[in-house]
């Protein structure tokens, strides 16, 4: 059945093939976690973490800094610790609190560090639109692919639909 496709129209499925399926996967943004507790008898957001009580924000979307607007995540990004000070009209509420925070950014907030991840004392200014800042003696972790778990990337898509391809092209040519 397939034998009788030429040249030009394998390559004109192809063509079709790589644009239906790729483009869409090429212009979304990172799928991350969203949530905060500060609460220790609220623990929807703490670890052991549920994703059955916090659903997933796929094409997650986050300013960037000196840009207006949202744009498409790169990175996930966890903050937990304790808050040990607070200043310039932060809410006091949060002092001496366990606090957990899961959401999506733009920009890597780690580039001096040079790791996705460190541990130690470490200040949110204007977090949550707070006037003031927070100091927490926790963990920052970031990641740059789905939910902070394995999810199957771009490049592991494009080896099975190259393969998928391969195949039917073996079976027209020889059926």
């Amino acid at each position: 059945m397939l034998s009788n496709i030429n040249f030009w129209e394998y390559l004109s499925a192809i063509i079709f093939y790589f644009l239906l399926l790729i483009k869409p996967i090429s212009n979304q943004g990172i799928a991350c976690y969203k949530c905060m507790t500060i609460d220790a008898n609220n623990d929807s957001c703490q670890d052991p973490f549920s994703s059955l009580l916090n659903p997933i924000h796929n094409n997650c979307q986050a300013t960037s800094v000196g840009k207006d607007g949202t744009f498409s995540a790169r990175f996930c990004v966890k903050i937990s610790g304790r808050v040990t000070s607070i200043d310039g009209g932060a809410n006091a509420s949060y002092l001496n609190t366990i606090f957990y925070y899961r959401t999506c950014i733009v920009d890597n907030i780690m580039e001096s560090t040079k790791s996705l991840e460190t541990s130690g004392s470490f200040r949110l200014k204007g977090f949550q639109d707070m006037s003031g800042s927070i100091r927490l003696q926790g963990h920052i972790s970031l990641c740059t692919h789905d939910g902070c778990n394995h999810a199957r990337t771009l490049c592991s898509s494009l080896l099975i639909i190259i393969l998928d391809l391969l195949l039917i092209i073996y079976v027209s040519r020889f059926s």
